[in-house]
């Protein structure tokens, strides 16, 4: 998964170095709009169907991840206006975590380059200035990445369950764009929800429990969206 997709410097957060460091709430998304899909959190799978589709991916080491599908060019994605606006019903959680995130180490980063996070000017300070403690901004900064990070191992857990009872199947996506040009886009997955009805009766209970069995349904239940995203995407030179 590319933990760090939109961070372009990213730094360690330091209590001493960063006493002064204020920070301003993201209002322009403009620094996701160059891709078509974010890694999703197994937990989002059902608010994220509503309009946007949810696929499985492979990474590098052959291990399944779940992604949004935001748009069908290959060149970003429009739920993002001009000026930064986000335009869509939901916004996936890996996108509302930046500036922050947390390292392998369990270290606080920040992308260095963004421009709401400086020593000057408005904003929530990160640290109280005189004993260095965090602020209470910082503390709900630090749950929420603690949280993704908690529901990241989940999703994790749930697609290397789905992979071992071999219900990952692959799905080519294809689609007519609104002036009838065939689209297609491969190396995507669906469950294979035949195969996944026919688990034995102890799995299906483990499932139910784990939230497994919810989770997979949302994703299922998502693949209509694909349809309307199609329909947004004109081709006419």
């Amino acid at each position: 998964m590319a933990e760090l997709l939109f961070y372009k410097k990213p730094v360690v957060l330091n209590r001493d170095a960063h006493r002064k460091l204020r920070f301003k709430p993201v209002i322009d998304f403009s620094f996701s709009k160059d891709v078509n899909s974010v890694p999703l959190l197994a937990v989002e799978f059902f608010e994220a169907s509503r309009d946007l589709p949810v696929l499985f991916s492979k990474d590098d080491q052959g291990h399944y991840f779940p992604i949004v599908l935001m748009s069908m060019r290959n060149d970003g994605h429009d739920l993002v206006s001009s000026k930064g606006v986000w335009l869509g019903q939901y916004t996936p959680a890996f996108v509302r975590r930046y500036p922050f995130a947390l390292t392998d180490n369990k270290d606080l980063c920040y992308d260095s380059e963004y421009k709401g996070l400086s020593e000057k000017g408005k904003g929530d300070l990160l640290f109280d200035e005189d004993e260095g403690k965090n602020t209470e901004h910082l503390d709900k900064v630090i749950a929420f990445l603690q949280n993704f990070d908690a529901e990241h191992a989940r999703t994790r857990d749930f697609c290397t369950a789905v992979a071992e009872k071999d219900l990952f199947k692959p799905f080519v996506l294809q689609v007519m764009t609104p002036d009838n040009k065939p689209l297609r886009m491969e190396g995507l997955h669906i469950v294979d929800e035949q195969k996944m009805n026919a688990l034995e009766d102890a799995d299906i209970t483990d499932w139910f429990r784990k939230g497994y069995l919810a989770w997979a349904y949302g994703h299922l239940h998502s693949l209509g969206a694909i349809k309307r995203l199609a329909e947004q995407l004109n081709t006419k030179q």
